[in-house]
């Protein structure tokens, strides 16, 4: 059977959460042939324990990539790309629980549109509480209190567990799903204004380029390069790749449905584990200034940086772009002060 989808995971650190993604992607309908590639980023947790347990189980086409050292969801996402055969890859985040809908909605879309980047950017950020984790502050625990009570799956006890703590199980995934929906935070990750703006393809839809739910096919990266692995978790390693694809001639392609949840954990994970490259060293080394869109874009030293400022960021494009005097004032004063910051 030919593999149309190679599925390819990132993972460092992530054991429990891992084994939901890869247990949800057992409840696939009507799939096209797939497989899953998990690349585990030199984890020091039970990772590769769980990883070797669950290939004698997956009922799928499952395989391991294990690096010495670690070197960035970059890196591994690299070293997934060269292992992967599917026509398609699709890059998914070991923390994302997909929805039983999630492959075939991929397939769907890259059917109907030729030399795509197919992307659930918009509608990615919606979270679950599959797991308690006593690093959870106080703040990230109440607010899991609040989401969880609505459905009566809160338990005091939690906040005394010493250890991570399972919500959901696979069990619950492969016999009882609708649990998943029970467990739902009361928050989305993407406020409205954010999601208009990503869904504004006309100024950097390359924006859409972010690997907890994207798919292209496996021949772009023969043509357009591999993610740079001098840029690190957080500082752009999606975003420039896309640009490259968006060059290329890609178009995005937006799934306007949520086909996963992001499994919630404490914000202290998001940490990057070494000094990161800065985004506009390499964006000035790479591309130089000719684009405004990706040289505006390097006053921001990261995607972290640059993710509250989208509106502002693609404001600005459009004032360069269009070159209307229809601009808000206090966006170009933050503008300038960035800059400022950037050049003392």
């Amino acid at each position: 059977m030919e593999i149309l989808f190679s599925v390819v995971i990132p993972v460092h650190n992530r054991a429990e959460q891992l084994l939901l993604t890869l247990t949800s992607f057992e409840k696939q309908i009507n799939p096209q042939p797939f497989e899953v590639i998990v690349v585990n980023d030199s984890s020091t947790d039970h990772t590769i324990e769980v990883l070797n347990n669950y290939s004698t189980e997956a009922p799928y086409p499952f395989s391991i990539v294990s690096l010495e050292n670690r070197k960035g969801p970059g890196a591994a996402r690299n070293a997934g790309i060269q292992k992967a055969i599917g026509k398609y890859v699709i890059f998914c985040d070991a923390d994302y629980l997909v929805l039983p809908n999630f492959i075939e909605t991929h397939h769907h879309l890259h059917l109907k549109h030729e030399k795509a980047v197919v992307s659930g950017t918009p509608f990615c950020y919606k979270g679950i509480y599959s797991l308690y984790f006593p690093s959870f502050s106080a703040w990230e625990a109440s607010i899991m209190k609040q989401s969880l009570k609505k459905t009566g799956l809160w338990k005091n006890s939690y906040f005394k567990a010493s250890e991570i703590t399972s919500v959901l199980t696979q069990k619950d995934i492969r016999n009882n799903f609708d649990k998943v929906y029970k467990t739902l935070s009361q928050y989305d990750g993407m406020d409205d204004s954010l999601r208009k703006e990503f869904y504004d393809l006309t100024v950097a839809p390359w924006l859409l380029f972010i690997t907890r739910n994207v798919s292209v096919e496996r021949s772009a990266f023969e043509k357009n390069g591999l993610f740079d692995e001098r840029l690190i978790r957080g500082s752009g390693e999606d975003w420039e790749l896309g640009y490259r694809l968006y060059r290329d001639g890609y178009q995005f392609v937006i799934i306007e449905k949520e086909i996963g949840y992001h499994q919630e954990h404490p914000n202290e994970y998001r940490k990057p584990f070494k000094t990161l490259v800065s985004f506009s060293r390499l964006v000035a080394e790479r591309f130089g200034k000719e684009d405004p869109e990706i040289f505006l874009l390097s006053i921001w030293d990261s995607s972290d940086d640059l993710w509250k400022d989208i509106p502002i960021y693609k404001n600005i494009v459009r004032l360069f772009r269009y070159n209307t005097s229809d601009y808000n004032l206090e966006q170009m004063k933050y503008l300038l002060k960035k800059s400022c910051q950037k050049i003392l």
